[in-house]
């Protein structure tokens, strides 16, 4: 008795639910009650409408750190989680994964379910010289349109709508066959399917429209089925199906070499403006252009060339 009394008056026993506890032990209790695990977490955020991250990441994070109390999560928990996820693959790849990890971490303290987000102190992998960063020359492109050809229809026409719509690989593995005008030559990208939560339209001209009527001959007749889905009914894996295609040509390229090479093109093409880029692949600002302000010297050195002439 007087070591019960003892241990309430130094904090070493507290009475949790009417019971006399060590403090260990009420918070144990307390955290199963409140059931504040990474799983109970993720399923709040998705509620929430908020959450962003991807869902494949998600699921991920949720089998291999659900059972964690979201308060104990510590910063080496998530680090061992990255580098079994993300660490063999690109910079860009682990970068990805750790914005996701990062983003939970942030809903949980916007939710008061922890003080402090222990993916800060992870730093982001430099991705200097990152093979993203490749333009496709022309005879690059065709072999792997013909390399994804082989490998089947819809990997065909993905890659082919990728490099001539600049569209994000997740953007075109979810479409629906309501978001597709064969006749204008358009497809809708709605708010709830773009990076950047902004709809935009894709033009399709040229061998990709061909591509795509063809593939349209056969299409459910309900119009709220994916365009490209797999033999289960669910996504289509093209990035997982575009790595087998480019791998059996001794390719290392990724599907978002395509977004890349389609904005440098675009980048090009005489009087392109940044804001014109910006807007027709989708990205949130003009500091994620930037990058293609070079490509445009070319034709500023033109326009200057006129200007002086004009004032000479």
């Amino acid at each position: 008795m007087n070591q019960t009394k003892g241990g309430l008056e130094t904090g070493d026993v507290v009475v949790y639910q009417g019971a006399l506890l060590s403090k260990e032990e009420a918070e144990a209790r307390s955290r199963a009650d409140a059931n504040h695990t990474v799983t109970t977490l993720i399923e709040r955020f998705r509620a929430s409408g908020e959450c962003r991250i991807k869902p494949a990441h998600l699921s991920a994070i949720e089998s291999g750190l659900g059972s964690e109390f979201v308060e104990d999560l510590s910063r080496a928990t998530c680090l061992e989680f990255l580098e079994q996820h993300a660490q063999s693959s690109a910079a860009a790849t682990f970068n990805r994964w750790r914005a996701g990890l990062h983003r939970l971490m942030s809903y949980a303290i916007e939710v008061d379910w922890r003080q402090d987000n222990p993916v800060t102190g992870i730093k982001r992998k430099s991705e200097k010289g990152n093979r993203r960063d490749r333009v496709l020359e022309i005879n690059e492109e065709r072999g792997l349109q013909a390399a994804c050809d082989e490998h089947s229809e819809a990997l065909g026409l993905i890659f082919s709508l990728c490099m001539a719509t600049g569209a994000r690989v997740g953007e075109v593995t979810s479409l629906l066959w309501k978001h597709v005008d064969l006749k204008r030559g358009t497809i809708r990208l709605g708010e709830g399917s773009t990076k950047n939560s902004e709809p935009r339209t894709l033009v399709v001209r040229g061998r990709a429209l061909d591509r795509l009527k063809q593939y349209s001959k056969v299409q459910p007749l309900n119009k709220q089925e994916l365009v490209f889905s797999s033999t289960a009914g669910g996504l289509f894996d093209a990035t997982k199906e575009f790595k087998k295609a480019a791998t059996s040509i001794g390719e290392t390229a990724t599907l978002h070499v395509c977004r890349h090479t389609w904005a440098t093109r675009l980048s090009r093409v005489p009087g392109m403006t940044m804001t014109q880029l910006r807007d027709a692949g989708g990205w949130k600002s003009l500091a994620m252009v930037a990058r293609y302000s070079h490509e445009m010297t070319d034709d500023l050195a033109t326009k200057l060339e006129q200007m002086l002439e004009a004032h000479e």
